[in-house]
């Protein structure tokens, strides 16, 4: 169940969603040529419970999810815009003549010259309202992704008969005792047996089978797994689910309290995307040394999944609500929509810029795990 706070910021994105169509709608319509009275397009949306353009438990027009959805249906409104006004100068008069004659004639002349200048206008209007709406409906879009996705309780168990090398125990700990026993360590295995199959669709989103989850991990944690050539090639979902579960189930987080609390501060406090950049990489950089090597191997690795997503479909956006709360452990029991989108965005760009970000070698002695080259953007976003 949601908290009244929630309940009022997801009413208020509604109603700005509805009002900004409705005013948009009728400023188009001053250009647009109406043969015979109707209502407008808009508020046919906004009371038809089958039109395909509203959400099926409400009469609300679909909003834009997230920040790109929002600048990706801005952009294609100014280009609407454009293509309609230039075709209205034609088409107005054409219409206006056939339906009235001279006079119509007229009035389409008139309606296809207003329609060059406010049609391209409306649609870079639009273009901010739509970003607008994109990041304001961004914390209800994580936190509604966090809802439908599987709980990790029900995707994992610990068990407690045995001591276990990785899962429940700390960081280092897990390192210290995989070197007593001379074996490789779980995020080590994870990673190259990942990385050779990060196009496959959905990696890290479908949970896999339980059963077979819970055999995976009894055998990390009884030291059977000792390299890839131990798992099935056919375990993809079953192994990222349970590499995404380490890190959810470390007593703490891969990065230290002072960090995470330094990400946050730059999230609240710094706009400027250079400025942001700047104090992310001082950020990062300032991790010891082995966590930021552990940090800097798993971030390489969704940042190469991401590359891929036009094949896998997990776009940075997708990966940092996965590992956005394992990593920043925003508090996700207050149901803080603010901190838990704060926590993604921050692994969304730690994971979108890593190049960038990232400038300093990890110790290869942690992990030995070859590093490929990724390609570098030239921008972060705010």
């Amino acid at each position: 169940m949601e908290s009244k706070d929630q309940n009022v910021y997801r009413k208020g994105s509604d109603n700005f969603s509805k009002g900004s169509n409705t005013f948009f709608g009728n400023l188009k319509s001053i250009s647009t040529t109406n043969t015979e009275p109707q209502v407008s397009k808009v508020a046919e949306n906004n009371i038809s419970d089958d039109n395909p353009s509203t959400d099926s438990n409400s009469t609300t027009p679909v909003k834009p999810k997230t920040f790109v959805d929002g600048a990706l249906r801005g952009v294609w409104s100014i280009g609407v815009g454009v293509v309609n006004g230039a075709k209205g100068i034609v088409e107005q008069p054409y219409l206006g003549a056939k339906n009235n004659g001279l006079g119509g004639f007229v009035k389409g002349v008139a309606k296809g010259v207003s329609g060059v200048v406010i049609l391209p206008a409306v649609g870079v209007l639009e273009f901010f309202s739509y970003t607008t709406q994109g990041i304001y409906n961004t914390p209800i879009t994580v936190l509604d992704a966090m809802k439908s996705s599987p709980k990790e309780e029900e995707m994992i168990t610990v068990s407690a008969e045995t001591p276990t090398i990785f899962f429940a125990v700390d960081l280092e700990e897990s390192f210290k005792t995989a070197k007593e026993k001379g074996i490789p360590h779980l995020i080590k295995v994870c990673i190259e047996f990942i990385s050779r199959r990060k196009n496959v669709e959905g990696i890290f989103r479908i949970s896999g089978s339980k059963s077979l989850i819970d055999e995976i991990q009894s055998k990390f944690d009884k030291g059977l797994i000792t390299s890839i050539e131990d798992l099935d090639p056919n375990w993809i979902y079953e192994v990222a689910c349970i590499f995404k579960s380490y890190f959810r189930y470390l007593p703490h987080s891969v990065i230290p309290d002072e960090q995470i609390t330094e990400f946050y501060r730059i999230q609240n406090n710094i706009t400027n995307a250079t400025e942001k950049a700047a104090a992310l990489k001082a950020t990062v950089n300032s991790i010891p040394n082995f966590q930021y090597t552990i940090l800097y191997e798993c971030l390489s690795l969704l940042h190469d999944i991401s590359l891929n997503s036009k094949e896998n479909l997990m776009t940075p956006s997708n990966l940092s609500i996965v590992y956005g709360p394992s990593l920043l452990r925003p508090n996700i029991e207050k149901g803080d929509i603010q901190e838990i989108a704060n926590a993604n965005t921050i692994v969304f760009n730690l994971i979108s810029f890593f190049p960038q970000i990232f400038i300093k070698s990890p110790d290869s002695s942690v992990l030995e795990i070859e590093h490929a080259v990724t390609p570098i953007k030239p921008m972060i976003q705010k």
